[in-house]
């Protein structure tokens, strides 16, 4: 018998934790590890550049073996690709190595999305999808929590007994992965599952390409979905080592459990009640009404980073969590404006699924490419986070100067 609380609360647990290893994460290890502010920022958010290409070849992922040996499989690698990765960060290359290893685990982390949520369509009738939504939603957040906060939590008590505190802590991880794995292998139904892929598939992407650039108001939409998130594409890199970098160099000396606490976990606490009050929102009122409020709120709370910059309070102060916070929430109720525009720009499409993806694809190319060269610009500003964090206010502007052109093509019922 098909019983989705079995499996969806891991699978879903589990699709998140490497996606916040490789974009979060790793930005906090590689600045204790004393790599530079440039390097790692541009590299980590290169990292991105599998989950912003992976439409291309999701048709391999339909094709070739089912959804489910798809999600074991790659579920099985990451946990040994983690593990792997804590080894080398015990060599001289430790850096290469591990960005390799990154590279490896991010791509093998985007198939498994593929998979993984092809296989919610296949395991799940209409009813149940709609009913585990949230379910999902949560269990991936818990997932990103475990990620971003619990590991940093280990690592700082790790510290206390290891001089190699990371890479005990991915050894760990690989092994809980490992676990989950085999749990989702022995518990995931066997689906009906057409592996057979259609002749006409490239027929049909060239469609959805088409599709997708010659709607009305095209070019200010794909701008602004390039544009919306400037500021805060470029703030999530360089917010990381601000909280834990030594007080001497304009930082919060925040520890590694400090860190976890406050921003790995209170933040994404936030975050997702942020996310859900700004669906209430615009389910209420609509996403005309509330556009400007979102996105209010996703930048105007960036103040509190130039603020924390300017005064540096103790590390166990209660204005660190409150700018934290603040900020995540922020976050959280105005990328709802973001996403419910992707969803509305493409709602009367023929192949609203492809054309979404796509939409997610340039909403995932406007993190990456300013997250590359967030470093070297907080580098240019003579490492001064008070100068970076206004510089980022002022990327803010461009997406917000575009709302008034995209708003005329919003259709609400």
């Amino acid at each position: 018998m098909n019983k989705p609380f079995a499996y969806i609360p891991t699978l879903y647990l589990y699709q998140a934790i490497p996606y916040s290893i490789v974009m979060t994460t790793s930005v906090l290890m590689y600045q204790q590890l004393g790599i530079s502010a440039a390097s790692f920022t541009f590299w980590t958010s290169l990292l991105y550049l599998p989950w912003t290409i992976k439409p291309l070849w999701s048709p391999i992922v339909e094709s070739l073996g089912t959804k489910r040996q798809w999600v074991v499989y790659t579920q099985i690698l990451m946990a040994m690709l983690f593990v792997g990765m804590g080894f080398a960060l015990e060599c001289d290359a430790f850096y290469v190595l591990s960005l390799i290893s990154l590279a490896i685990i991010a791509f093998t982390s985007a198939s498994h999305d593929i998979a993984c949520d092809g296989f919610y369509i296949l395991a799940l009738n209409e009813k149940e999808q709609k009913y585990y939504v949230g379910i999902r939603s949560t269990f991936y957040r818990l997932g990103s929590m475990a990620a971003i906060g619990l590991i940093p939590i280990l690592v700082g008590q790790l510290k206390e007994i290891s001089s190699s505190p990371w890479t005990y802590a991915f050894i760990v991880l690989g092994g809980i992965l490992g676990v989950l794995a085999i749990i989702n292998a022995l518990l995931m139904p066997n689906p009906t599952d057409n592996t057979s892929s259609s002749g006409n598939s490239w027929g049909i992407f060239i469609d959805v390409i088409a599709s997708f650039f010659s709607k009305p108001g095209v070019v200010p939409s794909i701008a602004f979905m390039l544009l919306y998130r400037l500021g805060e594409a470029q703030l999530s890199k360089i917010a990381t080592p601000f909280l834990v970098d030594a007080v001497d160099n304009g930082g919060l000396a925040l520890t590694e459990t400090q860190y976890g606490l406050i921003y790995g976990t209170a933040g994404l606490i936030a975050l997702t009640v942020g996310g859900i009050l700004g669906g209430f929102a615009a389910g209420k009122w609509g996403l005309k009404r509330t556009f400007w409020p979102m996105v209010l709120a996703m930048n105007l709370p960036n103040i509190a980073y130039v603020l924390l910059a300017q005064t540096q309070p103790d590390s166990d102060s209660w204005t660190i969590w409150a700018a934290v916070i603040t900020e995540q929430f922020g976050y959280g109720f105005g990328f709802c404006a973001y996403m419910l525009f992707l969803i509305n720009y493409v709602k009367d499409a023929k192949y609203k699924t492809a054309e979404y993806a796509l939409a997610t694809a340039v909403m995932a190319l406007g993190m990456m490419l300013p997250g590359m060269v967030s470093g070297w610009i907080f580098e240019q500003l003579s490492s001064s986070y008070e100068l970076f964090f206004i510089y980022v206010l002022v990327c803010c502007i461009p997406g917000m100067l575009l709302i008034p052109s995209i708003k005329r093509h919003i259709s609400e019922e």
